[in-house]
């Protein structure tokens, strides 16, 4: 639970300029974004094909819904868009494999 807090706090207090309305260039910012807060255990990915974001935490399901809906916020509050697609934040565990055990849209 206390790792969940931290990543939420760190990613509120992300900074980084507007982005253009490009998709895959803002998926890389996000990616940056996640990776700055230095909580994940592996470098996240981007997927145009599957129009992803896709971090690894080592955090209960429950807690990687809670913190991809924050991750979804701050992507919002940014001012970030994601024309083109329906594209999404998946969480995986370092023990889920392929199979996300969270995922959220993010806005169009």
């Amino acid at each position: 639970m206390r790792l969940f807090w931290a990543v939420t706090t760190m990613l509120a207090v992300a900074n980084f300029a507007m982005a253009a309305d490009d998709a895959v260039t803002n998926a890389f910012r996000v990616c940056k974004m996640i990776d700055n807060t230095g909580l994940f255990t592996a470098p996240c990915q981007v997927s145009s094909r599957r129009n992803a974001v896709m971090a690894t935490i080592d955090l209960p399901s429950a807690d990687a819904r809670k913190a991809c809906t924050q991750i979804a916020g701050v992507v919002s509050s940014k001012g970030f868009h994601f024309p083109g697609g329906n594209w999404t934040v998946q969480i995986k565990s370092p023990t889920s494999g392929d199979k996300s055990i969270a995922f959220c849209r993010l806005p169009k």
